[in-house]
C-alpha cells in the first residue's frame, strides 16, 4: 500500500502550502495600513530624544550643560563633573557623565525629577545619597540639612552614518 503513504504525504504538504498561502494573503493584506504606521512614526520626529551632537566629546558636554543648568535652577551646588566612556550600541552611542552634588534633599528630589522628564532624553544611574549630618545631630528648626549626591547620567546620540565608498 505505498501508493496510499505516497497520497498522504502530498495530501499533507498540499495542506501545509494552502495554509502557508492564505497566512501570506492575510499579512500582504495589511501591507497598506502598516506602511500607513510606518508613515505616522516617521512624523513623530524621533530626533527629538536624541542628543543633538555625535561625537563623545560634544554629546557628554550637552549632557552636562543640560544637567548643570537644571541642578543650579534648583539650589544645588555642583561639586564635580567626570566625562566617562562612551559605549556604541548598534545606530546609537550611550554618553555618560558623572556628577558630584551638594544641596538640601528637596531640592535634589526636584532635580531629579526634571532630569529625567527633559527633553532630550537624560537617564539616571548608579544613585548615591549620603547625608551630611551624624546619627545623631539634631538640626536647626525650619533649616534642610545638606545631602550630598553621586550619581551618572547617561543619554543617548545617534551616530553620524559613514559615506558610501565611491569604489
Amino acid at each position: 500500500v505505498p501508493w496510499k503513504q505516497a497520497h498522504l504525504y502530498y495530501d499533507a504538504a498540499i495542506a501545509d502550502r494552502l495554509d502557508r498561502t492564505s497566512r501570506y494573503l492575510r499579512v500582504a493584506a495589511q501591507r497598506k495600513n502598516v506602511e500607513a504606521n510606518i508613515a505616522l512614526i516617521a512624523k513623530r520626529n524621533a530626533s527629538r530624544f536624541y542628543l543633538k551632537a555625535s561625537s563623545p566629546a560634544l554629546a557628554a558636554a550637552e549632557v552636562q550643560q543640560m544637567a548643570q543648568a537644571i541642578v543650579e535652577a534648583n539650589g544645588l551646588t555642583v561639586e564635580s563633573t567626570q566625562f566617562s566612556s562612551h559605549k556604541d550600541d548598534g545606530p546609537r552611542r550611550k554618553v555618560t557623565v558623572s556628577f558630584r552634588l551638594r544641596g538640601p534633599l528637596p531640592a535634589v528630589q526636584k532635580a531629579l525629577y526634571e532630569l529625567e522628564t527633559a527633553l532630550p532624553y537624560l537617564y539616571v544611574d548608579n544613585l548615591v545619597i549620603r547625608s551630611n549630618a551624624g546619627r545623631n545631630a539634631k538640626p536647626a528648626p525650619g533649616v534642610e540639612p545638606d545631602t550630598l549626591v553621586q550619581f551618572d547620567l547617561y543619554a543617548f546620540t545617534r551616530l553620524a552614518k559613514p559615506a558610501p565608498n565611491k569604489s
